[in-house]
C-alpha cells in the first residue's frame, strides 16, 4: 500500500466520522471547553443515548478525549483546532442559487456564535 493510499483512506474516514450534523454540533459545543453528555444533550435536543453514540465515534477515531470526575464523564476536544478546520468548511458548503441570503445569514450567526472574536 503506497504512502498516499494510506494517507487518503485516513483522510476519508475523518470526513465520515465528521459528516454526521450532530457530531459536528458536538465538535462545536466542545470547542468552548468540556462538557458532560447531559449538557449536550440538552443543548443538541437530543437524547442522552444518542449523544453517547456519536461520543463513541468521535472518540474510537482520537477527535474527543474523556475525564472522569466522580461518577460523571466529561468530554473534550483532543485538539481545538479540528472546530476551526469544521468552521473552516463553511466556505465549501452552500446551497444552490435559491436560499443563498438564507443560508449566508446562517454562515454569519454561525460565525458569530462559535468565534466571537
Amino acid at each position: 500500500m503506497t504512502f498516499r493510499t494510506i494517507v487518503t483512506k485516513e483522510l476519508a474516514e475523518l470526513f465520515g466520522v465528521l459528516s454526521h450534523p450532530q457530531r459536528i454540533r458536538i465538535i462545536e459545543e466542545l470547542q468552548s471547553g468540556e462538557k458532560d453528555v447531559g449538557t449536550i444533550a440538552t443543548v443538541l435536543s437530543i437524547s442522552s443515548a444518542g449523544v453517547s453514540q456519536h461520543l463513541s465515534v468521535l472518540r474510537a477515531h482520537r477527535l474527543i478525549v474523556e475525564r472522569k470526575e466522580g461518577r460523571k464523564v466529561f468530554y473534550h476536544l483532543r485538539n481545538q483546532e479540528v472546530a476551526g478546520w469544521v468552521l473552516g468548511g463553511l466556505k465549501f458548503a452552500g446551497p444552490y442559487q435559491t436560499d443563498v441570503k438564507e443560508f449566508e445569514s446562517a454562515v454569519k450567526k454561525v460565525k458569530s456564535v462559535w468565534h466571537p472574536d
